[in-house]
């Protein structure tokens, strides 16, 4: 099952509102799409990144997307693989 992961789902500086789909403690700051997708290549996800898309919530800002092949786990599980990707890299 293909799943789009926005960068506004993990970053740890919107709101619920704005769109975070998981906790602002499991959040990251301000994640790059070469992050997420990084994260999700290394988790085996087959990342296709799409730079000139905007979250529907905020279309103006031209964050972009990556999109992955996900299977049998739910998508907030995998925000918080990706997320905790990300930080991990970070502190190296």
């Amino acid at each position: 099952m293909k799943t789009i992961i926005w960068p506004v789902y993990i970053d740890s500086t919107r709101t619920r509102k704005e769109g975070r789909k998981i906790s602002k403690n499991d959040a990251v700051s301000s994640p790059r799409l070469s992050e997420i997708s990084r994260a999700a290549r290394k988790l085996n996800l087959k990342p296709d990144t799409e730079n000139d898309k905007s979250y529907p919530g905020l279309w103006w800002e031209h964050g972009g997307r990556v999109i992955v092949e996900r299977e049998e786990i739910s998508k907030k599980e995998l925000l918080l693989k990706i997320s905790n990707m990300i930080k991990g890299s970070r502190t190296k």
